[in-house]
């Protein structure tokens, strides 16, 4: 009876051409060999699953092949076949992992020493070697500086933060990336096709999206559908055998959103749940369906996704019915849904209220026209607070200037201020009243109907309940023009009249600046926090 031989072994690359997707190490290692520019140590640092130890194991062929050292091993000889099944007595591999202590690395350090016995090097893979001890490094190390001719190293891990320094520099240093996924679309179809086996399209690209760029994750996914289906690969079987969800919910729940119709997007939340699906997955697979989205309403093309032919047109006409900053806004709220989902006791009534903020979420307005708004809102301001005789008599304007706070509503003439010369002063409060509407003009409306008494140091201004508080803003400002008038420092209180309550209240339910604002916005008051309402 024979035994059955996995996806993962049976398909491992045997020569560096067909390894999938490293093309930038595969070169170089091949140009080494053949220029005899052999280093005595490497290290291949990247994701699981994208073939380090399978370059490893490959190198080590080249460099012990009876036709080598060669780039291309005959996969025929004994040397060969011994470094393919395990059983070479020059070529070691050790799991870094399980062999951490500086005993093992003295063991190594003295099989080192000896020569080769079929082939013309001693090659050492030590897998995950970022797993080995501090002692076990600082052993290693004198061996990496001065070591014999015939020796290799070769060092393969996930995690290559974890590894020395001084181990670092005495490596050539090789970074796998993840496979690209049509890269590992098209490996995967030529696995199939040369198994026998029918298939869907958007089954291997199911798969090839699952494996998330790790060629060994694919295949082994691949293994597990083909025992679960059978003889045909149907992207059905894939999306249960995997325990996946529909990709299609992700297309109800998009447009669910975009016709707020929040019930629609609460059933299909009730199904995700009933199936089983972890939620923050489902999440995550919807910030990415709205990152699509976006892709395609800003490029009008789909060129930049990784997608099956039979989604994108669908992901075309959604994209169509939707607007760049809304798709912007939907992307913030899902993506703090996301976070709350992660962390919530009850992610499902988490991802529900996150898709309810996203039905809800009002048009916005481009932001060039909104700015255009608050423009003509800030011209119409300016011109609400100028004093009734500026906008009638045709006076000279009025320059603002904000050189400290205290003196920021201190008007400068262009021509000069007919004030009493210095020691010169009436006395009086109507005066006084006057001088202030003349040197604060953004206030004189606020003081228009005030009342004021002197009496010594200080100076009280009566005025009704909501132009109280625009004058207490103010305060410093008004004692410093009071003390210019009347040659004395003084203290104002400022006053509400008797009997004037409520007032300020309707004055913000009719402001009309507030108004406009909120109908430029497209807002609504929730908490007003100016000073005169606290």
């Amino acid at each position: 009876m024979s035994s059955y031989l996995v996806i993962a072994r049976k398909w491992r690359p045997a020569l560096f051409e067909e390894i999938v997707g490293q093309t930038h190490v595969t070169r170089t290692l091949r140009n080494a060999v053949s220029s005899g520019r052999i280093a005595h140590a490497y290290l291949f640092s990247g994701p699981r699953g994208v073939g380090k130890t399978t370059a490893a194991r490959i190198l080590a062929k080249s460099l012990n092949c009876v036709l080598g050292p060669t780039p291309t091993p005959c996969n025929a000889c004994e040397n060969c076949k011994g470094i393919t099944s395990g059983s070479s007595v020059d070529v070691f591999e050790i799991d870094g992992a399980s062999n951490t202590g500086v005993d093992n690395v003295r063991d190594l350090r003295e099989s080192v020493r000896y020569m080769p016995t079929q082939g013309k090097y001693k090659v050492y893979i030590i897998d995950e070697v970022h797993m080995l001890s501090t002692p076990a490094f600082n052993a290693l190390l004198k061996t990496l500086e001065e070591p014999p001719p015939h020796a290799v190293f070769i060092f393969a891990t996930t995690e290559v933060h974890k590894i020395p320094a001084t181990i670092l520099s005495r490596c050539q240093r090789f970074d796998f990336k993840r496979i690209p996924f049509k890269e590992l679309q098209q490996h995967l179809k030529k696995i199939v096709t040369e198994e026998g086996v029918p298939f869907e399209e958007k089954a291997v690209f199911t798969i090839a999206r699952e494996a998330d760029g790790s060629l060994r994750d694919g295949q082994s996914l691949l293994e597990q559908v083909l025992a679960f289906a059978g003889g045909l690969l149907r992207d059905s079987d894939v999306t249960e055998a995997l325990g996946l969800m529909d990709r299609s919910v992700l297309y109800e729940i998009s447009d669910a959103i975009i016709r707020k119709d929040g019930a629609a997007c609460l059933n299909i939340v009730e199904k995700i749940y009933n199936f089983g699906y972890d939620l923050k997955r489902a999440c995550s697979d919807l910030l990415e369906h709205i990152r699509d989205l976006t892709v395609v309403k800003v490029t009008g093309e789909a060129a930049l996704l990784d997608l099956p032919d039979s989604e994108l047109e669908r992901l075309a006409g959604l994209a169509g019915g939707v607007g760049v900053e809304r798709l912007h806004m939907l992307f913030s709220i899902i993506s703090r849904g996301y976070e709350e989902v992660s962390r919530s006791s009850s992610p499902r009534y988490s991802f529900e209220m996150a898709l309810l903020r996203a039905v809800h979420l009002d048009g916005t307005a481009p932001v060039g026209v909104l700015l255009e708004r608050l423009e003509a809102l800030k011209d119409r301001s300016v011109a609400a607070t100028a004093s009734p005789a500026a906008r009638t008599s045709g006076a000279s304007p009025k320059v603002y200037e904000a050189r400290t706070p205290e003196a920021a509503y201190v008007v400068k003439e262009t021509r000069p201020v007919e004030a009493r010369p210095p020691g010169q002063t009436d006395g009086s409060a109507d005066g006084l009243l006057e001088y202030l509407k003349q040197k604060l003009r953004p206030l004189s409306d606020a003081l228009g109907a005030a009342g004021i008494e002197v009496s010594g140091s200080t100076v009280e201004l009566t005025v009704t309940a909501d132009r109280q508080p625009v004058l207490k803003i103010k305060d410093k400002q008004i004692e410093s023009v009071c003390s210019e008038y009347l040659k004395r420092p003084v203290r104002v209180k400022i006053n509400a009249a008797a009997g004037d309550t409520g007032a300020a209240d309707k004055k913000k339910e009719t402001d009309p600046l507030l108004t406009d604002a909120l109908k430029i916005l497209g807002g609504r008051v929730i908490e007003d926090r100016r000073r005169s309402n606290v």
